[in-house]
């Protein structure tokens, strides 16, 4: 379930459903945020004690800057 903020106009996806969005699993997310935290390229929140991506803010980040989620060892190093 996608929560929308009508304020913003941003979609706040579960940890699950960010994983869906990018076709990874969503223990490459979790080890995302432990390698890299806030400076990495996925922007996320902790709400309540779980982890919330701003999908059209990472979407935006990721097109601009023509960025991927690094999926392996050798791609981290890259």
């Amino acid at each position: 379930m996608n929560n929308k903020n009508t304020n913003t106009n941003t979609v706040w996806a579960t940890e699950k459903e960010a994983a869906d969005h990018y076709k990874i699993k969503p223990a490459t997310l979790r080890k995302h945020r432990s390698l890299y935290g806030h400076d990495g390229s996925l922007f996320y929140r902790k709400i309540g004690g779980s982890v919330r991506y701003n999908l059209d803010t990472n979407d935006r980040q990721l097109e601009v800057n023509d960025l991927r989620i690094p999926t392996s060892k050798k791609e981290r190093t890259l």
